[in-house]
């Protein structure tokens, strides 16, 4: 895998976190389901769908997650925090917001991130 597949891999992964449920979230219990009357079953014009990942991102997800663990913590942290920029961004990675967060330029930060990428694809080949 090349940088640029690694880049896109965790930028994936990321967005495929965010569209997972929260571990956080209870679970509502009761005993009886909730039901609707017929004329009530139609969703409203308000409601939200929320989306869910397929089986093949959850895939890409899962491999993203045990390549990072063959990372350094550093490096390891810098990835995530960059994909994670991406998804809140939309657009590309914010690169300064994480600069401002540890007290770099952000060019020293993409430069990082870059190295940890490279020597990640490196690893890969060998």
């Amino acid at each position: 895998m090349t940088a640029d597949d690694l880049h896109q891999l965790f930028l994936e992964a990321a967005q495929t976190e965010a569209w997972m449920p929260s571990a956080w979230q209870r679970a509502r219990t009761s005993f009886w389901p909730e039901m609707q009357a017929e004329w009530l079953s139609y969703a409203a014009a308000e409601t939200r769908v929320r989306l869910t990942p397929s089986s093949e991102q959850i895939d890409r997800y899962d491999l993203a997650m045990k390549l990072s663990l063959t990372l350094e913590d550093k490096d390891r942290r810098l990835i995530w925090a960059v994909a994670y920029s991406a998804v809140n961004n939309r657009v590309k990675p914010h690169y300064a917001r994480i600069a401002r967060q540890r007290h770099v330029d952000r060019r020293t930060i993409k430069r990082q991130y870059m190295a940890a990428l490279v020597a990640l694809s490196h690893r890969l080949e060998d």
